[in-house]
């Protein structure tokens, strides 16, 4: 698994918006660093906290912007941003009941959303 480096292909030309996708790629960067050390589980559990903090923070605040702008097709993009965070709490779930998910699942699972979102919903 290969880290992600940030380039102005993901810029949406909103500082604060960009800034908090750059945080994301910091985060999955972390998870790829650990993806080979499957066995520190307190920082994977520090890393699943911040993914979802992450999306209930950075989606609220992208949301309010899209909504500013009269963004089209709000409520489909709304439901993309439901369905990470919901998909964040079931590995921050699965990790607290003892069955921890793995970590390259994880990172396919942020690679395809941000190449799909960022790059293509966000755009």
């Amino acid at each position: 698994m290969q880290k992600l480096i940030w380039s102005n292909k993901f810029s949406l030309g909103n500082n604060e918006i960009d800034s908090e996708h750059k945080s994301l790629i910091n985060i999955y960067n972390e998870l790829v660093d650990l993806s080979g050390h499957n066995d520190d589980h307190e920082m994977f559990s520090d890393i699943l906290s911040k993914l979802t903090d992450y999306s209930l923070v950075h989606f609220s605040g992208e949301e309010k912007y899209m909504e500013e702008l009269s963004y089209p097709n709000l409520k489909e993009h709304k439901e993309c941003h439901k369905q990470f965070t919901y998909k964040m709490a079931m590995y921050n779930a699965k990790f607290t009941a003892g069955n921890p998910p793995d970590p390259k699942e994880i990172i396919r699972f942020i690679d395809q959303w941000l190449v799909n979102h960022i790059l293509e919903m966000d755009m």
